[in-house]
């Protein structure tokens, strides 16, 4: 959805931050401990200027009492392969590397699901190819919530897509989202593509107004 639709504002109540209605369960948890089982990567990310990423992904672990967080720590830098420069500053790594240690450090948490707020914001192309790749590996073993405002990314990265705009519009496979018709419910022009290589590519203008 477009910026302002509510997708950070899902994420927070997933969490339990921020006061909702109904009752939102993960993995059988409806308390406020379910947040014990979500990882969390925000949009914008505080970062130490002299944190190493050990330190970044392993520190929390630790803090939270993860069991053997070192372990967690290690097998989370490995999955997103920066395992290699795991005594390198933070502030050293590249846009795309910053959000891959970002993810390490929700990961070695003990998340089994990973909620991702604009994870391709400030990623060069580069950057969004790896981090795409990383995500399909990771969603073998893990349930995985992405929000993103832009609506061109690779079809076969969701399984389900949720449409908002201060409601839900529109929620089911990619196929039946990416519909001019529904589309337009949300953004003013919408144009839709389906390249052989099987990504649905989207280019949109203004939001309607809220």
């Amino acid at each position: 959805g477009p910026n302002g639709a509510g997708k950070t504002t899902l994420f927070l109540a997933i969490l339990g931050q921020v006061p909702h209605r109904g009752e939102i369960c993960v993995e059988g948890l409806c308390e406020e401990d379910r947040a014990a089982k979500v990882g969390y990567v925000p949009q914008h990310v505080r970062i130490e200027a002299e944190a190493t990423v050990w330190e970044y992904v392993y520190l929390p672990a630790r803090f939270r009492r993860v069991r053997s967080a070192e372990r967690a720590a290690e097998e989370a830098l490995k999955a997103v392969e920066l395992y290699a420069l795991r005594d390198k500053p933070v502030t050293s790594l590249s846009g795309g590397q910053r959000q891959r240690a970002a993810i390490a450090r929700a990961l070695a948490t003990g998340g089994d699901v990973l909620l991702l707020d604009e994870p391709m914001a400030n990623v060069d192309p580069q950057g969004r190819v790896e981090l795409m790749s990383l995500l399909r590996e990771l969603k073998k073993d893990r349930t995985i919530l992405m929000t993103s405002h832009e609506l061109t990314f690779p079809s076969d990265l969701a399984d389900k897509v949720l449409l908002l705009n201060k409601r839900v519009v529109a929620y089911g496979p990619p196929d039946a989202v990416f519909r001019e018709e529904i589309l337009m419910k949300v953004y003013r022009y919408v144009r839709i593509a389906k390249t052989p290589a099987g990504y649905i590519c989207v280019t949109e203008d203004h939001a309607h107004p809220h």
